[in-house]
């Protein structure tokens, strides 16, 4: 007996009333947004029994009492990447192919279909072979399958179906909203979706200068209520940072590039893994640059609020000049309970996806309050407080020199560490820190 033959005689019930169509639909959305694939998703730890039991009915050509279930999840791990061009299960990647062209069963093909997106590698011999046998009973498909090969007639076209997809998704002004109401239920899953992802960025890459089309990938690579796609995101990274390595956005699209992309994908200063591990580093620079300015504005702004003293605007103005003048090389904040209290709240405000990441002073007594910018200035590290802290001035190879990018610092171990020039905020004290660094 064929497996067709024993799935078409499996016992078949009849169709019960149906409920008020509202209540159906809303019933129908509920479920495909939780469980929006045909195929269940096996733990890995599973996949290998799953296509040996299988394995083993189609050696002995054994289908009595075969659940459609168990087919179409061995079917899933078949095709999985650890599987997928392995030679000792080439027979029976052979068998799913002819099974598929054979079977007149819908919910077998539309599973086949639904293996076939979440395989997808273009070029691949399995993509090829599957795409074949699924453009061969294309009539035999169910409506949802039908409807969205009219959506994307290229689908089944093995060398360009992804960027059928991307092209798409160009028109689309929300792409992840749009691909769901066609028919593709998970638009950040693997498969077919990675490379219509990297296709899609690739042609929004001209374009990625206009505010417009900064918002439209950013949307995609984090839909509301959905978590950020890490698969694909150093490119997409990438292509919103590519337009800026010789050239200076907008103050308002730098701040929105910045705080969105810290937000989504972590802090590159102290985060070097994920999305950024993928990023180069001519375009890592750029946010690192961008990060410096950021976080030079913010304690600024933010120790602005708190310190009340006539002689903080000069400072202000001296540190906002070195970096305007690219004397920077990068920066970091460590602020004080009061000084966090205020920064919290200007991130809040700011109704931004993230917040620039910064350390705590925890020096108390009549430190209590004193907030800590750490600046590297070519070979020195230069530290800056508020209220009446000195400005100290280190050469980076002292190893006791306080490191950037730390959680915490403490403002009296740093002054009483030797190996350090300081100097109070009288004087031509700027006219000293130039000199010095």
């Amino acid at each position: 007996m064929s497996l067709s033959d024993a799935l078409g005689r499996q016992q078949r019930f009849s169709a019960p009333a149906l409920p008020a169509l509202n209540s159906l639909t809303s019933k129908t959305e509920s479920i495909l947004s939780r469980w929006s694939d045909v195929v269940t998703n096996t733990p890995e730890r599973d996949r290998e029994r799953l296509v040996a039991e299988v394995r083993d009915r189609f050696e002995r050509n054994a289908w009595d009492d075969t659940r459609m279930s168990l087919v179409t999840s061995a079917g899933r791990a078949l095709f999985d990447e650890e599987r997928c061009q392995r030679p000792d299960l080439s027979e029976l990647r052979k068998f799913y192919f002819d099974e598929t062209r054979a079977s007149t069963r819908q919910g077998f093909l539309g599973a086949m279909f639904s293996v076939y997106i979440s395989s997808f590698v273009s070029g691949a011999a399995h993509t090829r072979e599957l795409s074949s046998a699924l453009r061969d009973v294309q009539n035999r498909l169910g409506a949802r399958w039908k409807a969205l090969l009219s959506a994307i007639p290229d689908l089944l076209e093995p060398a360009f179906a992804h960027e059928a997809i991307a092209h798409r998704m160009l028109d689309m002004s929300d792409p992840w909203t749009g691909l769901r109401s066609i028919g593709l239920r998970s638009p950040h899953a693997p498969g077919i979706m990675n490379e219509a992802h990297l296709a899609y960025v690739r042609m929004l890459q001209p374009k990625l200068f206009e505010r417009s089309e900064m918002e439209k990938l950013i949307a995609w690579l984090k839909p509301d209520r959905q978590e950020a796609k890490v698969s694909g995101a150093g490119e997409a990274i990438s292509a919103l940072l590519g337009h800026w390595i010789d050239n200076a956005p907008a103050a308002d699209d730098l701040r929105y590039l910045t705080e969105n992309l810290v937000g989504l994908y972590g802090d590159p200063r102290v985060q070097r893994g994920g999305a950024w591990a993928a990023v180069p580093e001519s375009h890592l620079a750029v946010v690192m640059r961008w990060l410096t300015g950021e976080n030079i504005r913010f304690f600024l702004d933010v120790v602005s609020k708190v310190e009340r003293s006539h002689m903080w605007e000069p400072r202000r103005n001296f540190w906002l000049g070195l970096h305007e003048q690219g004397r920077i090389d990068a920066a970091w904040v460590a602020f004080s309970d009061e000084g966090e209290i205020e920064a919290r709240k200007r991130s809040e405000s700011s109704n931004s996806r993230g917040t620039l990441r910064f350390g705590r002073q925890m020096a108390g007594g009549s430190r209590i309050n004193t907030s800590l910018l750490i600046l590297k200035i070519g070979r020195k590290i230069v530290v800056e407080g508020s209220h009446n802290y000195k400005v100290h001035i280190f050469d980076s190879s002292n190893k006791q020199a306080p490191a950037l990018y730390q959680l915490e610092y403490d403002c009296e171990e740093i002054r009483t560490t030797p190996g350090a020039k300081d100097r109070s905020h009288i004087g031509h004290w700027e006219g000293w820190v130039l000199e010095n660094v």
